[in-house]
């Protein structure tokens, strides 16, 4: 799949929900831009990380689990919300996806992300060139702050009109995202690698938020959705998007620095806890835990990093994490049929299940 690009039930979304979005910003820059210029620089860099790339993946689930409750005719007088706001509940989604990602880097001290400078990396740069008063990494960091709370700030803006049940799942996902970077933070300081620390993070930062979350919003915008049918998008969501993180364990390992959007490696530096590193802990032995060892250290060299993924190989754990993203993505997709949707939203979840397989970025 990925080497024919993303499916088109992804791309049709991506498409309007990068309208939507580029409306958003032309709108809020006028208005700023008119009371003060300089509010607008905010607006900008904050434009320049959302359209810099990102597959809108949380988007297409919102939209597929809508349509699978509203059916193939798209009648907002069925659906509950129109495509419309649908479009607007998928930006919100990316607004909170970067205001994520801009916090994340600070966090992580990532210099780039999606092939360009990291905002805090772009804004202590931009004090010095200008010769402001400050220290350039403290400004840095202040301005990549406030642009993720923009962010936020916006995303919430999008889901003024949603329902009262879409809008508890989408303060509890807001809560899940936060206390599950929490996790992810705390388990690379104290050095917490183990499988079961790995599959919490896992669990807070991609099952529930990448994909559980977004498909029973999604569900939710049609109509206040029943415990049985959040529990089938629970069955369908929980499993695959295990599989997405661990596909992003590997990008993060193995994967093109240049498809990527990071540099390759960098979770090993930043010591994150995931389930490709707990298993090779558990299977290796002599002078392969003393290269294990290395995960966490700053300032581990190209060798260093190369040499870890080589004990990722040969302990097999890079064999065991891509048959299990196989085994996930299959108990992802035997439960679609189980959820009372329309064909075409079925079909839809099943080309997404294998381009979160499949995708090398």
């Amino acid at each position: 799949m990925e080497a024919d690009g993303p499916p088109v039930e992804l791309t049709r979304v991506a498409a309007e929900v990068d309208t939507r979005l580029r409306r958003l910003f032309d709108d809020e820059l006028a208005r700023w831009t008119e009371l003060d210029p300089r509010l607008a620089e905010a607006i900008e860099e904050l434009a320049l990380v959302v359209n810099s790339g990102g597959k809108r993946l949380r988007a297409a689930f919102v939209y597929w689990a809508w349509r699978g409750r509203a059916g193939e005719s798209e009648n907002p007088q069925t659906a509950g919300a129109t495509a419309a706001h649908v479009t607007d509940v998928g930006a919100a989604f990316e607004l909170l996806q970067a205001f994520a990602l801009v916090h994340d880097d600070i966090m992580d001290d990532s210099a780039t992300r999606r092939g360009r400078p990291t905002v805090h990396v772009a804004q202590a740069a931009r004090l010095a060139a200008e010769g402001w008063k400050g220290e350039p990494r403290r400004f840095g960091e202040g301005v990549a702050i406030l642009v993720g709370d923009l962010s936020h700030a916006y995303a919430d803006a999008l889901m003024a009109e949603a329902n009262p049940a879409a809008r508890r799942i989408w303060d509890d996902l807001r809560i899940e995202l936060s206390l599950g970077q929490y996790l992810d933070l705390r388990s690379a300081a104290s050095g917490q690698l183990d499988w079961e620390t790995a599959r919490q993070v896992s669990t807070f930062k991609s099952a529930l938020y990448t994909i559980v979350r977004p498909l029973q919003l999604g569900a939710s915008l049609a109509a206040p959705a029943s415990p049985a049918l959040l529990a089938a998008l629970e069955d369908y969501g929980r499993p695959l998007g295990r599989a997405f993180q661990l596909k992003d364990d590997l990008l993060g390992v193995l994967g093109d620095e240049l498809q990527v959007g990071k540099p390759v490696g960098d979770d090993l530096r930043e010591g994150k806890p995931t389930e490709l590193a707990a298993i090779a802990f558990e299977r290796a032995g002599g002078d392969q835990l003393g290269i294990l060892a290395g995960i966490g250290r700053r300032d581990l060299s190209a060798a260093e990093v190369e040499a870890i993924v080589e004990v990722f190989r040969t302990a097999g754990a890079v064999e065991e994490i891509e048959a299990r993203i196989g085994d996930l993505v299959a108990e992802a997709v035997a439960a679609i049929d189980r959820l009372p949707f329309c064909e075409q939203a079925k079909g839809a979840l099943a080309a997404l299940a294998d381009y979160v397989a499949a995708r090398n970025s």
